[in-house]
């Protein structure tokens, strides 16, 4: 019996998957052709619903204004106060200055050893500057004792912090 009601289930599946299908050569609309979306045709799903781009592909839309501008700079001059402290010590000097890092840069930063950064003094600063299209980006420049050093910083998102990607001195303009 059970043998039986299984073997029914199973062709009546597959009647009807067959009378989905169609049958080849019969539909007029059927083309063979691959056609390329070229991005010009609109998608009746998703008609009216106002979503862009940035929303289907995970980039974040962040913009630069005032409020960012403010926020990078002091970021950028309290992480070169901490970072230009050669006469603390290598743990105080790591744990004040890390949670202004990048944690790619914390990993690299963390063998660095304070003794050995000739600032001790930041005379000037910082001078923002970052490419006209990336509000993500910017590079920090501070007159030092020790001449010119140069800062990347970088957020993910409107409202996440900067964080400092490097730290170094710059050649000298001649």
């Amino acid at each position: 019996m059970r043998q039986h009601l299984a073997l029914t289930v199973a062709l009546a599946a597959a009647l009807s998957v067959s009378a989905c299908a169609g049958t080849a050569g019969t539909d007029p609309a059927t083309d063979p052709t691959p056609s390329l979306n070229t991005g010009q045709e609109s998608n009746p799903a998703e008609a009216g619903h106002g979503h862009g781009t940035d929303e289907h592909y995970g980039i974040p839309e962040v913009t630069w204004d005032a409020a960012a501008e403010n926020s990078v700079k002091d970021t950028a001059a309290k992480a070169m106060g901490l970072f230009a402290r050669p006469d603390v010590p290598e743990s105080t000097w790591f744990a004040d200055l890390a949670p202004h890092l990048a944690p790619e840069y914390a990993e690299d930063a963390k063998y660095i050893d304070p003794a050995r950064v000739p600032i001790r003094k930041v005379t000037d600063g910082p001078a923002i500057s970052r490419d006209a299209g990336n509000p993500m980006t910017v590079t920090a420049t501070f007159a030092t004792d020790a001449g010119r050093w140069g800062m990347l910083l970088h957020r993910s998102g409107q409202q996440q912090p900067w964080l400092v990607t490097a730290i170094s001195p710059q050649e000298p303009t001649s």
